[in-house]
């Protein structure tokens, strides 16, 4: 007999019962044997056939494969089972179907090693993820089709306050009540229908009740695609929502506290400067007291600068944005005024103008004053001694107006430029670069962007160490007056 009919990998082995006088079965001769079986239970030196089984391959007595071949032969009814045996590289296991033939069995061997390997390496995967599932302090479970608890975790019953085979074939309906369950259920129905997964964060998205959850779910699918379930995985986030509010409503606090301190700062100053106005028109003073009084009136003029940064600040987070009152204006006007009052605090440089085409448009002339005002004054501060800043002012597009800012010296440090335009940051100066002699309180190019964004524009920033440094500005030549449906160009 051959093993013609066998898979390639498969050994086939017939034998003949080797009796005693008292025909018991003592051993088993080999009749036919195909390659593998000629590998597997025989010795390299000679055929197996016309071999004893248990003297070519002793190791069937040791595993209970000829054990299972001697019933076989009695019972005259097949067996398959599975055994093992040690080889040079390690176990080896095999799945022998043993069958009877005349006086004795045909043995069908096929090599399980590989299978067998994968499968411990499955069953230990499986026992990994169920250790990692079981200690996870996230809520995991998975319902059927019908929204039924299927598979829970020890945190999912923790979240339910339920013991698990109080949740386990329920649903959450059932559970909580259609009014805790209602936000829930929403959540499965939408993910069951579209197969996307999806991520909720509310306080009724997850399991239990009277916390806030984040929670992703998903649908589970067969090899065919068909849906069989959905999964879940709930994170309580109960505390750190609680922080956030807390933290908002402090940050909403204290922006409050500085628009109503820089409002009530407000007519203070604007007593001291009258006062100060007062004192230097008067024709007799001292010098003394005069450079007294400019010095106090140039100091309540500084006071004055930050309780009005404090105030767009207030406007700008609470208020919805900075508000605007556009009007017909000629940017180079505004330049140069702005330009004048800068140069004389800063005698060892010079500002330069370069205007390209028509200036003219519908903006707030007060706020570009100020856009105007902060990006020249930053130039200056971070130019070295003895250059120049250049003021740019094109109008290639006639329906939007660029202004560049340029200044050489170091570039913006690469850590610097995400927090550029955020409030309250102020720079540190360059190693050899002397320190800004005002220290303002780090509102200025935050209330650039917020100016420019109020006008519809944006703000583009360029830094390196061959070219310097450019803020460039882009506005729209009509801006929207907030009061007005439209504003068109006179």
């Amino acid at each position: 007999m051959s093993g013609a009919g066998a898979p390639p990998s498969e050994a086939v082995v017939v034998l003949r019962s080797v009796r005693s006088a008292e025909q018991g079965i003592l051993d088993f001769e080999c009749v036919s044997a195909n390659v593998h079986a000629e590998r597997w239970l025989g010795r390299e030196e000679r055929s197996l056939v016309r071999q004893r089984l248990l003297e070519e391959a002793a190791w069937v007595g040791e595993c209970g494969l000829f054990a299972a071949c001697v019933r076989v032969a009695v019972r005259r009814e097949p067996e398959i089972i599975r055994v093992s045996r040690q080889s040079s590289v390690g176990p080896v296991w095999l799945l022998a179907r043993v069958s009877p033939w005349e006086d004795g069995v045909v043995v069908f061997l096929e090599d399980l090693t590989e299978r067998m390997a994968s499968e411990e390496t499955l069953r230990r995967d499986h026992d990994l993820l169920h250790a990692v599932i079981e200690s996870a302090t996230d809520a995991i479970y998975v319902k059927d089709v019908d929204a039924r608890y299927v598979l829970i975790n020890p945190a999912t019953a923790r979240a339910f306050n339920r013991a698990p085979q109080d949740i386990l074939g329920r649903t959450d309906l059932e559970l909580l009540g259609q009014d805790i369950a209602g936000p829930t259920l929403a959540h499965d129905r939408a993910v069951m229908e579209s197969g996307v997964t999806a991520t909720y964060e509310d306080s009724e998205g997850g399991p239990g009740s009277d916390r806030i959850w984040q929670t992703t779910k998903g649908v589970l699918r067969r090899g065919d695609g068909t849906v069989y379930g959905l999964f879940g995985i709930s994170r309580d986030v109960t505390a750190r929502r609680r922080q956030e509010l807390e933290r908002d409503e402090e940050a909403r606090f204290q922006e409050r506290f500085i628009g109503v301190l820089g409002h009530d700062l407000g007519n203070p100053l604007a007593a001291v400067r009258l006062s100060a106005a007062a004192l230097l028109a008067q024709p007799t003073l001292t010098p003394d007291v005069r450079r007294v009084a400019t010095r106090i009136d140039g100091s309540a003029e500084r006071m004055a600068r930050l309780v009005k940064q404090l105030l767009d600040f207030t406007r700008a987070r609470m208020a919805g944005g900075i508000p605007l009152r556009p009007r017909e204006v000629c940017m180079e006007s505004v330049c140069r005024r702005i330009i004048s009052e800068l140069e004389p605090a800063h005698p060892d440089q010079r500002v330069d103008l370069e205007v390209v085409g028509d200036s003219r448009g519908v903006w707030d002339e007060e706020r570009l004053g100020q856009v105007l005002s902060n990006l020249v004054g930053n130039a200056l501060q971070h130019s070295p001694a003895g250059t120049s800043v250049r003021v740019r002012l094109a109008a290639s597009e006639p329906l939007f107006q660029r202004v560049e800012v340029h200044n050489v010296g170091p570039p913006i440090p690469e850590s610097l430029r995400p927090r550029l335009f955020a409030p309250f940051h102020r720079g540190t100066p360059e190693p050899g670069m002397p320190r800004p002699h005002r220290h303002g309180l780090g509102l200025g190019l935050y209330i650039v962007s917020q100016i420019v964004t109020a006008h519809g524009g944006w703000v583009d920033v360029a830094s390196s160490q061959e070219a310097g440094t450019c803020f460039a500005v882009t506005l729209p030549r009509v801006v929207q007056s907030q009061d007005e449906a439209q504003t068109r160009w006179a």
